[in-house]
């Protein structure tokens, strides 16, 4: 045989993939409707270890590894199928959202971040000395909105911020990347709604990924298969269960009033540890 019998065997053996692939989808699509009715979980991870371990026996043990990755992979594509299925069969977003925008009339602000607003006359936003208690003035109706920096490329990540936007209710409404002396950062203006409306280009989440091999990988192959760009993400460390564990925090190129958007995200507060929305907003310049 040369190299244009065998293409056009693989074009042979393609068109039958495309066939069962199908046909594996309709399958999908019959499980995702029996599941909206019973509320059954999609992911099911002990179910799907069986099911390479079932599929993979008697194979040349050089395509195991290769064979294990493509079951892998048909199990994301149906399971990604069968979110979106069960999102249009049944009302179960996890989040709540209004597409009022906010009315910010008393931004509160760290006092030595100051010189960093631009959006608000200085001398009519409140200087506190730290984020929590900009968080406080926002809980305690003494102001509408916090304002702080996010990042500072070259100088490091505000942990302090992501922090508070971790574990208060709080979510980015806004944002805009300014420079000064070479360095650029992101402005951000944060309230306690979640706010999405049409012109926001950008969602904020953190999460935290299940302590295995390749949850990582998993979870950005998903991110990609939505055809979402992330625009920045970064890791921090924790102690839990006696290992470290990891804190994602990502920023996507994306919409949350979207479909495709609402079922990404649904999805991974389902195949995540923790899932929480850190803001939706509109990007002021490049970053």
């Amino acid at each position: 045989m040369d190299l244009s019998d065998v293409r056009k065997n693989i074009d042979r053996v393609d068109g039958e993939i495309r066939r069962l692939f199908v046909e594996r989808m309709t399958l999908a699509d019959q499980v995702a409707c029996i599941k909206a009715k019973t509320e059954d979980k999609i992911y099911k991870p002990d179910r799907e270890e069986i099911i390479i371990k079932k599929q993979t026996e008697g194979m040349k043990p050089e395509l195991v590894r290769e064979y294990t990755a493509l079951i892998k992979r048909i199990m994301e594509v149906s399971r990604k199928y069968q979110y979106g299925r069960t999102l249009e069969l049944r009302q179960c977003f996890p989040f709540e959202y209004t597409k009022v925008p906010a009315v910010i009339l008393k931004p509160a602000m760290v006092r030595e971040e100051l010189y960093t607003c631009e959006d608000y006359s200085k001398d009519k936003v409140i200087t506190v000395a730290s984020y929590e208690e900009v968080a406080d003035y926002i809980k305690e109706g003494k102001a509408d909105a916090g304002i702080g920096i996010i990042e500072e490329v070259g100088i490091g990540v505000s942990d302090e911020l992501h922090n508070l936007l971790a574990e208060k209710e709080l979510y980015i409404t806004h944002c805009k990347v300014q420079e000064d002396g070479g360095v650029r950062r992101k402005v951000v203006t944060f309230v306690d709604t979640l706010v999405v409306l049409p012109s926001h280009n950008r969602v904020k989440i953190m999460f935290e990924c299940p302590n295995h091999s390749g949850s990582i990988s998993s979870i950005l192959s998903m991110i990609s298969d939505y055809g979402v760009n992330l625009t920045e993400i970064h890791s921090r460390p924790f102690w839990k269960d006696n290992s470290w564990n990891y804190k994602f925090f990502a920023e996507l190129n994306a919409n949350i009033d979207t479909k495709e958007i609402r079922a990404l995200l649904y999805q991974l507060s389902q195949e995540t540890e923790y899932l929480k929305i850190l803001g939706s907003y509109a990007c002021e310049g490049d970053f």
